[in-house]
């Protein structure tokens, strides 16, 4: 999955969500606010290059040194973090990740192949500050972003990078939003929305789960999480479905543990 492959494979969940969403202006405002402006404004700047060789984002990378990596990796993070932070802008688990604590999702869309998405809390600094690490590893081959987030601002202060190739750096962070993180939903919200438990199989093994449903798109639509405490983030399973159209969307867990460490050399 090249560059390109990966920016068409976000507009495409980007446009999902937006239809699904249509009947619910705040649902669509965390989403379109998070990920599809990002999308958006990259789309007129590589539409253009479909038609170049398949190489050119690999040759974009040659260098983990210059300007064109450095916007690489952070427009290929702009998009990563979105969507292992959130589930269409929202995250609806009630647990929290501890240091050390990560999780990896199989992420499944239609007309698209699978990819594993990880998100990691690698450490806590004395000054609150965290290191979190996510990877998205593709048809292409494994990227990795390992950052520095303030959680008060929520602004994102550092990241190192690596790239399918091997390319591996420190990449410059600005003022502009790389991270944005999730709207968290209350539990009397969750609890609402709530139809009751559930045993449900995912790849990580077999959960008992709350099983919560929110309605979506004037009702034509539903976007589902499977819950379970004892996981980091507290979600083993989330979904998005339109009437007639079937799943849209799925995300299993397929592994979680305790042990993650940072892999750049970061601190």
């Amino acid at each position: 999955m090249k560059k390109i492959d990966i920016l068409n494979w976000c507009i495409g969940i980007a446009l999902v969500l937006a239809v699904l969403f249509s009947g619910c202006s705040s649902l669509e405002s965390m989403f379109m606010g998070s990920v599809s402006k990002e999308a958006s404004r990259d789309a007129g700047k590589t539409v253009e290059k479909e038609a170049a060789p398949e190489t050119e984002s690999a040759q974009a990378r040659t260098s983990s040194t210059g300007p064109q990596w450095n916007q690489l990796m952070i427009t290929q993070a702009q998009m990563a973090f979105n969507y292992a932070f959130s589930a269409g802008g929202m995250w609806a688990g009630q647990a929290n990740y501890n240091p050390g604590e990560f999780t990896k999702f199989e992420w499944m869309m239609k007309g698209n192949d699978s990819i594993i998405i990880e998100r990691a809390y690698l450490m806590e600094l004395d000054d609150g500050k965290q290191w979190w690490r996510v990877s998205w590893d593709d048809s292409e081959g494994l990227w990795i972003w390992e950052a520095l987030i303030d959680p008060e601002s929520s602004e994102m202060l550092r990241m190192r990078a690596r790239d399918p190739d091997g390319n591996e750096g420190e990449v410059p962070v600005s003022g502009q939003a790389v991270y944005m993180p999730a709207t968290e939903l209350t539990r009397e919200s969750v609890k609402g929305a709530s139809v009751g438990q559930e045993k449900v199989d995912v790849p990580a093994g077999r959960f008992q789960a709350d099983h919560v449903v929110f309605m979506a798109g004037g009702g034509g639509g539903q976007v589902e999480f499977w819950l379970a405490p004892q996981i980091p983030g507290g979600v083993v399973k989330y979904l998005i479905s339109q009437s007639g159209e079937g799943i849209l969307w799925n995300s299993d867990l397929i592994e979680y543990g305790k042990k993650a460490t940072t892999i750049l050399s970061s601190f």
